[in-house]
């Protein structure tokens, strides 16, 4: 290494500056690595390019001559590595939160069952390699860790290699393996992303439009009718009463009584030859109109008054939770709400949350009354609160870090410093808010932590590995793991996401989320050079909590089982 560095001159006054693991000469490494790793892979060739996973090759290539203890600060690094996940984790649940139910009952099942034939694939050419060749299972299951990425794998696998008597430095082989398959495990997942890519010959954006239309058949569109009141049976009777009878999802915003042009409330009364605008899906005012009238011609949005129509946005706290009913707004009508890419008709049951966008109806003061009560503040909304952040961090890691006893196993198993704080996030976003801490966070700050995280981590593993991955390469036995590692990575994407494709159909975009995610691979980095589209994190965080644990239970079965035969 010295030899190296005296090619490029004499380096003393420069450690003189810089004194060997010290904090700021680590930090100046990891900022160079960044900067260079994210202008390589800023470049584009065919259309294609390594986007953030560019650090992790210029993360080899530094950790090849600033090694780790020997000149880096080997604590800060690994610091660097879990905190880097944690953040890359936490801002993906984040993201997909809101829509990892409906996500996970459209296409959750047939996703993770997908994934876990990757995993458990893997397992079997594994267990194949220490057979077949005669290797030791210790330098496999370090195959299996490092081709899919898993750094809790390994150390799953490490902490039942000390539970087994008499096996003192038995382990030995494992952490070589792990990180001479680790590297190309990150680069697999892309290449099998552009080796399925042009087989089937697909266009991202395209693929990203038909899932768009696809996913808004689904949706339950809102729309409007005017409808005359017809039914003798209605006439007298309230607004309020009338949907109760009714029970559907449908809400009135404006009535027109005589030539008088009146904002909706439930006190209001209906009187025969009366006109109501209804919003709701569209078979729910099929049968509101069968049951109030019949469709009338007035349309009473053109009508001259002064009601008019107004976005809102909700941001005020004492706003959250509530039903719109309990909100006791005086001459104003919310007839739907936006949340992420959903419309819903707000019934007694549908509660608000943080960054809903309510449409209201109504006279131009009573609106700005209702802006008011429900916040409507942009910079609110925008504003990234950083005490929620931590507080989810803080409990995820602590969710991770529990030990679960599992009958049979000598250690406990944990699920670790990515599981946890993944699904605790998901949880988190999807309740939105607890007492006064809300859980929302702007969707460029989520972005920005996911790829601050991403980087950081890529770095750490990039400078962790430089050494050790070179030195292998020049040996035979580090050239096999390399080969196997390869295919132990390569063989289970492109058996299942070719099937994936031909006999399912499955969107590419979503096949693409589903392979990092089966192989806990933070190379879902290299999607967003594709496109825009979150389909891909949605697959990923869909499948990421179950192939996690499952890597990390193989991991130590392996082990526990076959180490000692």
């Amino acid at each position: 290494m010295h030899a190296a560095l005296h090619l490029l001159g004499d380096t003393s006054w420069f450690f003189s500056v810089f004194a060997p693991q010290s904090v700021p000469l680590t930090v100046l490494i990891i900022s160079l690595v960044a900067a260079s790793g994210l202008a390589m892979g800023s470049l584009n060739f065919r259309g294609l390019s390594l986007g953030i996973p560019g650090v992790m090759f210029t993360g080899l290539f530094f950790g090849l001559f600033f090694t780790v203890p020997d000149k880096l600060n080997g604590q800060v690094i690994q610091f660097v590595r879990d905190f880097g996940l944690i953040l890359f984790v936490y801002a993906v649940g984040v993201q997909v939160g809101p829509g990892f139910l409906a996500s996970l009952r459209k296409s959750g099942l047939p996703l993770n069952l997908m994934a876990v034939v990757i995993v458990l694939f893997g397992a079997v050419l594994s267990l194949a390699v220490a057979f077949g060749t005669g290797m030791s299972i210790n330098a496999a299951v370090g195959l299996f860790a490092g081709a899919s990425t898993n750094a809790p794998a390994l150390g799953s696998a490490q902490e039942a290699l000390k539970s087994i008597p008499g096996s003192d430095g038995a382990g030995q082989l494992t952490g070589p393996a792990f990180a001479i398959s680790y590297p190309f495990g990150l680069m697999g997942v892309i290449l099998a992303m552009v080796v399925l890519r042009a087989v089937f010959r697909t266009h991202p954006q395209q693929e990203a439009e038909a899932l768009a239309v696809l996913e808004g058949k689904g949706k339950r569109e809102l729309a409007t009718r005017n409808i005359e009141v017809c039914n003798a049976n209605l006439n007298g009777l309230t607004l309020g009463r009338i949907a109760e009878l009714h029970g559907s999802q449908v809400v009135v915003s404006r009535v027109l009584h005589g030539d008088t042009l009146v904002t909706a409330a439930p006190e209001l009364t209906v009187a025969l030859g009366d006109v109501l605008l209804a919003v709701g899906p569209a078979e729910k005012l099929d049968n509101f109109c069968l049951i109030i009238g019949k469709e009338s011609k007035h349309d009473l949005r053109a009508m001259p008054s002064n009601i008019s129509t107004r976005k809102i946005l909700v941001t005020h706290r004492a706003a959250l939770g509530k039903a719109v009913p309990d909100l006791d707004l005086e001459g104003v009508t919310i007839t739907r709400v936006a949340r992420a890419t959903f419309q819903f008709t707000p019934n007694a049951s549908f509660r608000l949350q943080f960054g809903d966008q309510a449409t209201a109806v109504g006279e131009p003061a009573a609106l700005d009354k209702a802006a008011a009560m429900l916040g409507n503040s942009v910079r609110e909304l925008n504003h990234p609160r950083l005490l929620p952040i931590f507080l989810g961090i803080a409990l995820g890691v602590f969710i991770g870090s529990i030990p679960i006893m599992i009958p049979g196993l000598p250690a406990p198993v944990k699920l670790g410093l990515a599981s946890g704080p993944l699904i605790v996030s998901i949880i988190l976003a999807r309740i939105g808010r607890v007492g006064p801490v809300i859980w929302y966070m702007p969707h460029n700050a989520s972005q920005m932590l996911r790829e601050l995280g991403i980087v950081l981590f890529l770095i750490a593993v990039g400078l962790l590995s430089g050494e050790g991955f070179f030195h292998a390469l020049q040996t035979p036995v580090g050239f096999q793991w390399l080969g196997y590692g390869a295919a132990i990575t390569l063989v289970p994407l492109l058996v299942v996401g070719l099937g994936a494709r031909w006999i399912f159909k499955v969107n590419y975009l979503h096949i693409c989320g589903m392979l990092a995610g089966s192989m806990t691979s933070p190379s879902l980095a290299f999607t967003s050079t594709m496109t825009p589209s979150e389909a891909p994190a949605m697959a990923f965080a869909t499948v990421y909590p179950l192939t996690m644990i499952l890597r990390v239970l193989l991991a130590q079965l392996m082990v526990l089982i076959f180490s000692v035969r």
